[in-house]
């Protein structure tokens, strides 16, 4: 890493307007937890039943859960071309039913959600299904379906081929499940044929992702430590949040330094400084 690190060079990635197109990674499926009767392909990003007969009632998690911390997450499934309508369930599965995945037991109980391709929404949040809503759109073949989770809530928007059953803008969830220290995307297909691909970054998608959420695959690229002889700041957003530094200059942008060690620190205008710091010299000018 160069000792001289010019902020452009970071936040021309980015920005608080919204994140470039695929910074962070992939999600596959998890492969410690395939059921006999399925195969994973495209990276083990496509899981489909190979085997199973009517009522095979087995499906694949992510390897990955999408955390409490994480914020509204989207992604989409792109259903196998199996059958006309699907009878598996798509959705997610909390952490306690994630061991399930072979056990003959369908992904809808103890806080997961499943969404059924005959139109109907199972969830429950013990160990007894419980179908909630009916008169959903059906899927089957080819078709994209849509998800946003609110993982703290564990709320599900869903949506299939561009139209939302319910706006994740603004209009209340799907369903709401409650909480789960982690959950996980999962794809089902009951009857050989069906299953799907999990899309989770932008370049993937077919539809946009919703204002407020970000793609599941999204990482934070924001820099939050940092040691450098210099660092220059001309008239960005925000700093750093950690910081050990030489020199600091600082023109315009909005916060700062929340916590830095820096031998020289200089701001002139902008939203607000260092809040905390250890300094020889800290210089600050016209600040509001």
């Amino acid at each position: 890493m160069s000792l001289l690190m010019m902020r452009g060079a970071i936040l021309a990635q980015g920005g608080d307007t919204g994140p470039p197109v695929d910074i962070g990674a992939v999600w596959q499926m998890d492969t410690t937890r395939r059921p006999s009767g399925y195969t994973l392909s495209n990276g083990n990003q496509t899981a489909v039943n190979i085997s199973g007969g009517t009522n095979y009632m087995r499906w694949v998690p992510t390897a990955k859960a999408i955390l409490p911390t994480d914020g509204r997450r989207y992604w989409e499934v792109l259903c196998a071309p199996g059958a006309a309508t699907f009878d598996g369930y798509m959705g997610v599965v909390a952490a306690a039913q994630r061991e399930e995945f072979n056990v003959g037991l369908n992904p809808i109980t103890l806080g997961s959600i499943g969404w059924r391709g005959t139109g109907a929404l199972w969830s429950s949040a013990t160990a007894t299904a419980e179908q909630r809503l009916t008169g959903l759109p059906t899927f089957g073949a080819n078709d994209v379906l849509m998800f946003v989770l609110d993982p703290a809530l564990g709320r599900l928007w869903i949506g299939k081929n561009g139209i939302w059953r319910d706006d994740p803008v603004s209009a209340a969830a799907t369903w709401t499940a409650g909480g789960s220290p982690g959950f996980y995307p999962q794809v089902q297909g009951r009857n050989p044929g069906d299953g799907g691909t999990l899309r989770s970054l932008p370049s993937q998608f077919s539809y946009p992702v919703p204002p407020g959420v970000t793609a599941l695959g999204y990482l934070d690229p924001d820099l939050r430590f940092f040691d450098a002889a210099a660092f220059l700041e001309i008239g960005w957003d925000r700093g750093l949040s950690i910081a050990g530094a030489s020199l600091w200059i600082s023109r315009g942008g909005g916060a700062h330094l929340t916590a830095a060690d820096a031998a020289l620190f200089l701001e002139h205008g902008g939203g607000r400084g260092a809040t905390w710091t250890q300094a020889n010299l800290y210089i600050e000018v016209e600040l509001p």
